[in-house]
């Protein structure tokens, strides 16, 4: 399970190196014509989606630095050992990660209300996912109050691993857009469901393969140990 578990997080890492590099730091830190200019080689439809973002600049901003902090922040709450040594810095951090939560919810239903990429389908899924979002980090807070701190984990879990599916998406699709011969919008939303998909998937593997679940499993569930 150790193995699972850091071959895991290396790989989680990883993808939201690849959204902070992609997705941010070349956003801000290129002039803004050279950015469109490199996206234009994958696709002219992903070029006039940056275009059309670009006409909403505080949550476009916003949503892409905060959602990266807030990447990052949780992947610090997933820490054991700054979960065990330092629970002060746990808690604040906990706080911290919902207020990120909430202004990339707030954020990404603006920009789908108003620049969805794929059209209607992108608008109401965005909706639906956000408010899954929403009510999972909302559960692991209120397990969380109540000190019943086995299911704030795996509520928690699954809130993050709703919102790192972007960060699955992003190799997909532009994947997607080098080898397959399809309208980048379509390639949208396959990739989305397909990331969707993989990121709840991993989630509830994590929390089944860990060992809080299995001190979660009822005692008549439990087989029998033999004399």
């Amino acid at each position: 399970m150790e193995l699972i578990r850091r071959f895991g997080t290396i790989i989680v890492w990883l993808l939201i190196g690849f959204i902070g590099l992609t997705g941010v730091f070349a956003h801000f830190l290129l002039p803004d014509q050279t950015y469109a200019e490199i996206v234009r080689i994958f696709s002219e439809s992903v070029y006039q989606q940056e275009l059309a973002l670009a006409e909403s600049p505080i949550a476009n901003n916003y949503h892409r630095i905060l959602g990266l902090a807030f990447f990052v922040v949780g992947m610090l709450q997933f820490n054991r050992g700054l979960r065990t040594k330092k629970p002060t810095f746990h808690r604040w951090c906990g706080r911290v990660y919902i207020l990120l939560a909430l202004v990339v919810i707030v954020t990404a239903s603006i920009l789908a209300l108003r620049h969805a990429f794929a059209g209607m389908f992108e608008t109401v899924s965005t909706l639906v996912i956000n408010g899954f979002f929403c009510v999972f980090v909302l559960l692991g807070f209120f397990y969380g109050r109540r000190k019943n701190f086995r299911s704030h984990r795996n509520y928690m879990i699954r809130g993050f691993a709703v919102a790192l599916f972007v960060a699955f998406q992003r190799p997909y699709f532009f994947s997607g857009l080098l080898f397959l011969n399809l309208p980048a919008e379509m390639l949208f939303i396959i990739s989305g469901v397909a990331a969707l998909f993989s990121s709840v998937l991993a989630a509830e593997l994590w929390i089944w393969l860990s060992k809080d679940h299995h001190r979660l499993t009822p005692p008549r569930l439990q087989k029998p140990q033999s004399k």
